[in-house]
């Protein structure tokens, strides 16, 4: 019989190539396994995040960090109340943008309200801003508003430069604002026509900006029901007083986890 061994020794190159080929097999099996077990890994923590971000039946927090919490606005709900999610007016951020196309609610907040829970792990004073545009028309005055509620342990709107405030009308405080509030719910607007703009103003014809205070850590929930016809809503933020509209616009998304 003519041995493997035998080639070992009629032909020592044949040895060379042999073992060559050896350390090549064992080494690249080697890596196979390894490069196999990093993309399990990666596949694995993608999966989870997309669980995180949409797989939270009993509903999603929104995390401040650092003083600021931004939110990317989309339907919580799966039933039709009132609200849309649009992508036809340019500009917008994320994968678009909420717009009221149910009726006009002048006088009567909660028309199907939305919901979205946030975490505040360091108390205090926030300032709350809204991303917004008026989506039909020429006005500045109309299409351009919806309700607001924070239930934080204070709700309140504050002239720029001043201490004057105001608070809900049904909130038990006063004084309130000029022209409609109602229920603890804040009638939020603003006045730029054409484009996206970072404004939040409650009172009519005296603008206050609007904030919340919370006075311990906890989850709060802020609230959007629509009033204006055709008003859209991109994003959110809320800001500690001791940081700036700037740094909570340019900073990242909350991390969202489940309730």
């Amino acid at each position: 019989m003519y041995s493997r061994k035998n080639q070992f020794k009629e032909n020592p190159s044949f040895f060379i190539v042999f073992i060559a080929l050896l350390i090549c097999s064992i080494s690249t099996t080697f890596s196979s396994c390894t490069d196999n077990s990093e993309d399990k890994t990666e596949i694995i923590e993608e999966v989870e995040e997309e669980e995180v971000a949409t797989g939270c039946l009993s509903g999603k927090i929104f995390n401040e960090e650092d003083g600021i919490v931004r939110v990317d606005l989309k339907n919580p709900s799966a039933i039709a109340n009132g609200w849309t999610t649009a992508s036809t007016l340019s500009g917008y951020e994320g994968t678009g943008y909420l717009i009221w196309t149910a009726s006009d609610n002048f006088n009567t907040p909660g028309a199907g309200t939305i919901k979205f829970s946030i975490k505040i792990n360091n108390p205090g004073t926030y300032q709350f801003v809204w991303r917004s545009r008026i989506g039909d028309g020429t006005s500045n005055t109309d299409f351009n508003d919806s309700w607001l509620k924070i239930n934080g342990n204070d709700f309140y709107g504050e002239k720029a430069g001043t201490n004057e405030r105001v608070y809900p009308k049904g909130s038990g405080k006063t004084p309130n604002p000029e022209g409609a509030s109602k229920d603890g719910w804040f009638k939020i607007y603003m006045n730029k026509v054409g484009e996206w703009f970072w404004r939040s103003s409650t009172s009519d014809n005296d603008p206050h900006d609007i904030f919340t205070k919370f006075d311990a850590a906890g989850i709060f929930d802020v609230e959007i029901s629509g009033r204006s016809k055709s008003h859209a809503i991109d994003q959110f933020v809320l800001f500690k007083t001791d940081k700036s509209l700037s740094a909570a616009q340019s900073g990242m998304l909350s991390e969202i986890t489940c309730k």
